[in-house]
């Protein structure tokens, strides 16, 4: 965001403030850049870190932002010190709780204040002296004073000429009228008075002065906005012409009739040039007042948005706003209106041919008015949506490669699968195979739908869609718990060694997902190196997850377990790509690619991550990331062993699929219990109402209308004393939803998993 800007945006990052800018503030640092670039706060802007010292504390240490308008401070950006004007705020950077660093965003109103402050010089003295130093004032002071005909008095005689060179007013004599009939060369000097010797052959009108004067001093008078209305000719009286006094006093009517012309132009140019960027910025300018009113605006309001300028004047603001932004530009205008600084504050307004355009404000607020600067974003805005959009097609175009590669790695291993199973079934077909083969082939039967549903929980494992049992353990418990198993599986060649850093580290997880995890990147390991080296699980916690993937960092309470090996290490092209299901570097036969895919979705779901450490030559470190809970870690009781004995009860089966629900009446048939379907959840509350009471309901999750989950819930409310045990093979509600609360059968299911979760509820209830 702070590079693209054109706002003004500089941000100091860490405890030396070191300084990074985008470049709309290369102008302001001036000779420092480029070498301020990543140099201390402190070391960058020396020369006023005093004046802003308390503010950065209050930011880094406090957490509260601060804001300033226009303050001055003296920078020594071209290598003398130099007055200047910044509106900025420091806003805090923060990292979870922590205060990293500080964000300013400045503008420098350098040029807008030195130039208001001297308007507002010029207009105060030249409504002073223009005021005095008019035609009739200066003309009527100058013929009293030589009426008096006192020595004192400089000047012989005295009348003004209007610019184009007629007579407007003469001396209090008679003789002055003659000056109507004379030319008189008026040019003067830079500042437009000139010392300009008279014609002798002249008879000049002197009025009381018996000798004509030989000079004149010779003064513009200025007009209100600029130039010179008339001019004044003054004849120095000579019987003074010796006196230092007499010079003194044309000097000091010269000085103040040329400063009052030069304050007169200076007001006009300033006036022009404030014209010039009012009509020529093509930005919007606009004042409102505090009703919301448009008091004026600037006519790049036309060029935007189309509408006449004097159709907006007068008008509200909301007249204007599209509809959907209403709401949050009044709460911004009351904001100003209150005293709050908006910058960088974005609405839509509409033009005049029907559309829209997006307007990013900064506003200031004095004497009851808002003053507005807006600058048109709306291809900004484009372009930032059509990368999106560009950025959302590349992303739908990876997903459907990442899906045609999973649909045929799925169908690949499926359709090995089904090969077993359709072949042993035609095989059993056979009545002449005897008992050992038919037992064989019912095995592989059985062997293979278990191969199926490991797979089937390890895509959704991935997609992070699996039913998780999350319950309370110690990872260092069941690390150790495992190790035996892990050896095992490692072969007597690989040493395992398990450092603990951390004695205290509990979890809330699914504690299989968490062993077969475990189990897998161990696997993994052992294939890397081989079947030969040493093996480090380091169990410790941590604070953050490190930035990876495309993802930010983030904060909180961690336990970790990385499983760190010897091996040949991972290409970097394959460190993208080793989580992705069905990829492997394993030669056929020695691994499917769903190992890693099952650590992946298993972290995430479990709300933590996994990040990977490797280089070729160097081995490889994976980490585990689970979010850590204080709770007790509990140790699970012991399973109750499978009993063939026969069950009793009734049970009320619910199943929309009819062929399952046969299956599954019959199994529970089989183990002694007496069992009634319903097809839907409606069905089953109203069995349950008429046909009651029930010993135990049994019910898939996935039913049109109210499913499992829903209908399980309900009964609780109506039939609390009621045990419920949910089946299912997927839901996205389960997926969702891990601590439903009620005991769950994944499909498929042997008929000793049925009887072991059965027994197990019907002995909790």
């Amino acid at each position: 965001m702070m590079l693209t800007s054109r706002f003004e945006m500089w941000l100091g990052w860490g405890d030396d403030l070191c300084f990074f800018y985008n470049d709309a503030y290369i102008p302001t640092l001036g000779a420092k850049h480029p070498w301020a670039l990543g140099e201390p706060f402190r070391e960058v802007w020396k020369e006023v870190y005093a004046d802003v010292e308390d503010q950065v504390r209050s930011v880094m240490v406090e957490g509260v932002a601060t804001w300033n308008k226009a303050l001055q401070l003296l920078l020594e950006r071209n290598g003398y010190p130099e007055e200047t004007y910044h509106t900025f705020s420091y806003s805090p950077l923060r990292d979870g709780e922590a205060i990293r660093g500080l964000m300013c965003i400045v503008t420098e109103e350098t040029e807008r204040v030195i130039s208001e402050r001297r308007l507002d010089t010029v207009r105060r003295l030249g409504e002073c002296l223009i005021g005095t130093m008019s035609q009739e004032a200066v003309l009527q002071g100058v013929c009293d004073a030589l009426a008096a005909n006192t020595e004192d008095f400089p000047f012989a005689l005295a009348y003004v000429h209007d610019a184009l060179g007629g007579l407007v007013g003469c001396s209090a004599t008679d003789e002055g009228r003659g000056l109507l009939r004379m030319t008189w060369p008026l040019a003067g000097g830079s500042d437009g008075s000139q010392d300009f010797p008279l014609d002798e052959e002249v008879d000049y009108p002197t009025g009381g002065w018996a000798i004509p004067p030989r000079r004149a001093l010779i003064l513009p008078i200025p007009a209100a906005h600029g130039g010179a209305s008339a001019t004044l000719v003054l004849g120095l009286n000579p019987h003074r012409k010796g006196d230092d006094g007499l010079n003194d006093l044309a000097n000091l009517v010269a000085d103040r009739s040329a400063g009052a012309f030069a304050q007169a132009h200076s007001v006009e140019t300033e006036r022009r040039r404030s014209d010039r960027i009012w009509t020529n910025s093509r930005d919007l300018m606009v004042v409102v007042d505090g009703e919301g009113v448009f008091q004026s605006v600037s006519p790049a309001w036309t060029r935007i948005l189309g509408h006449p300028v004097e159709a907006v004047v007068g008008r509200r603001v909301e007249t204007f706003v599209l509809k959907e932004d209403l709401e949050v530009t009044r709460l911004a205008l009351s904001g100003v209106l209150t005293g709050e600084q908006v910058t960088g504050f974005e609405n839509r307004y509409e033009t005049a041919d029907g559309g829209h355009r997006w307007i990013s404000w900064n506003t200031a607020f004095e004497d009851g008015l808002v003053y507005g600067y807006g600058r048109d974003v709306t291809e900004e805005k484009l372009q930032a949506l059509q990368l999106k959009q560009a950025e959302d097609a590349l992303r739908q175009a990876q997903k459907m490669e990442a899906i045609g590669q999973l649909t045929g790695g799925v169908a690949h291993d499926f359709n090995n699968l089904l090969t077993v199973i359709r072949s042993s079934a035609d095989l059993l077909r056979t009545r002449e195979l005897g008992p050992e083969r038919r037992r064989r082939y019912v095995d592989a039967i059985s062997d293979t739908a278990d191969r199926a549903a490991k797979l089937t929980s390890q895509l959704l494992s991935f997609s992070r869609r699996q039913a998780l049992k999350p319950e309370c353990f110690n990872v260092v418990s069941k690390v150790e718990a495992l190790g035996d198993i892990l050896r095992s599986v490692l072969g007597a060649r690989v040493h395992l060694d398990i450092d603990v850093a951390c004695h205290d580290c509990a979890v809330e997880a699914d504690a299989n997902q968490f062993e077969t995890a475990l189990i897998n990147l161990a696997v993994n390991a052992r294939d890397a190196m081989d079947g030969e080296g040493a093996l480090t699980i380091r169990i410790d916690a941590a604070t953050v997850i490190p930035a990876i993937r495309g993802h930010a960092q983030g904060s909180g309470d961690f336990v970790t377990v990385a499983v760190i090996d010897q091996g040949a290490g991972i290409a970097a092209a394959d460190l993208a790509k080793i989580f992705e299901p069905f990829f492997t570097t394993k030669e056929i036969g020695r691994g499917t690619g769903l190992g890693l895919s099952q650590v992946y979705g298993f972290a995430k779901q479990s709300g933590g991550d996994v990040a990977v450490a490797s280089a070729p030559g160097e081995g490889a470190a994976f980490t585990l990331y689970l979010p850590r809970t204080h709770a007790s870690a509990l140790a699970p009781e012991p399973p109750m062993a499978f009993s063939r004995m026969r069950h009793h009860g009734r049970i009320l089966v619910v199943e929309d699929n009819a062929a399952i629900g046969e299956f599954a009446t019959q199994l529970l048939r089989d183990l002694g219990y007496q069992t009634e379907l319903a097809t839907n959840a409606a069905d089953a509350l109203a069995r349950l109402d008429r046909d009651g009471p029930f010993d135990l309901l049994f019910s898939d999750v996935v039913m049109p209308g109210v499913g499992g989950v829903e209908l399980a819930r309900t009964v609780r409310k109506r039939w609390p004393d009621l045990p419920v045990v949910l089946t299912s093979g997927y839901s996205h509600v389960l997926a969702t939803d891990a601590r439903h609360g009620f005991p769950l059968l994944h499909k498929p299911y042997s008929v000793e998993d049925l009887s072991h979760i059965l027994r197990q509820t019907s002995a909790v209830a």
